[in-house]
């Protein structure tokens, strides 16, 4: 089967061809084809049409050599988890996936959380140290920015937490990576460390949080690239 063009019939369509053509579009047989260009791709919400979100996962390296390592303790039951005080420090590093819309912002975000039943409040300033390059020989790694962000902590214990930030806008600056420089298969290397502990508890002692993951929230286009290497929307 195929599609019913009028402009190739010459001619209305009749009923049949209509239904016909509404049931090829739906079933899709022989696949969609898209355009190989950047930055075409599937997007969300028929009002206000945007591209969808996604995580780039990153998972906490403790290196015991590094001047402040978080430490690997129990955090409830036999799970142990890496546990900060102020200036203890973590590594992750993230790879940028295919299906990254070109241009698009990055926000970085960290799921925390104590496990203290003293905690009256307070908050974490949590901070990234980010440095990024392209692939392909085509750049240097750049000189680390610093991202901070302050969140409130939970009186509950075990409370996932999860705070974000914006990691990236055009142009960059001292808090931010420069948007105009992403693309599929850059490197993100990452130092998490524990600017401040400031939660506050019931008899005056300090409870240290808990840093579970990390990770990196892009907009997707919802699709892979032409190309498997650079450059990645051929030539």
């Amino acid at each position: 089967m195929a599609i019913v063009l009028r402009e190739d019939k010459g001619a209305a369509l009749t009923h049949a061809e209509h239904d016909t053509n509404f049931s090829e579009l739906d079933k899709l047989p022989n696949g969609k084809t898209f355009p190989k260009e950047a930055p075409i791709g599937i997007k969300l919400d028929i009002d206000n049409p945007d591209f969808g979100w996604q995580d780039i996962e990153g998972y906490l390296l403790n290196y015991p050599d590094s001047p402040a390592p978080a430490s690997a303790n129990l955090y409830r039951g036999g799970i142990r988890s890496l546990q900060f005080g102020e200036g203890d420090e973590a590594f992750v590093n993230f790879h940028m996936p295919h299906d990254y819309a070109v241009g698009t912002p990055i926000y970085i975000h960290i799921h925390w959380s104590h496990n203290s039943s003293i905690v009256t409040g307070g908050s974490c300033t949590w901070a990234f140290e980010l440095m990024y390059a392209k692939g392909y020989d085509q750049d240097a790694f750049k000189a680390p920015v610093t991202i901070a962000i302050v969140q409130d902590a939970s009186i509950v214990p075990y409370q996932h937490m999860i705070a974000e930030t914006i990691a990236s806008d055009n142009g960059g600056s001292a808090v931010t990576i420069d948007t105009n420089l992403l693309e599929v298969d850059g490197i993100f290397n990452c130092r998490l460390y524990l600017d401040s502990n400031d939660i506050t508890t019931s008899n005056a002692s300090t409870v240290e949080p808990f840093a579970h993951f990390v990770d990196i929230h892009y907009q997707s286009n919802a699709l892979p690239t032409i190309g498997r290497n650079f450059p990645f929307y051929g030539e």
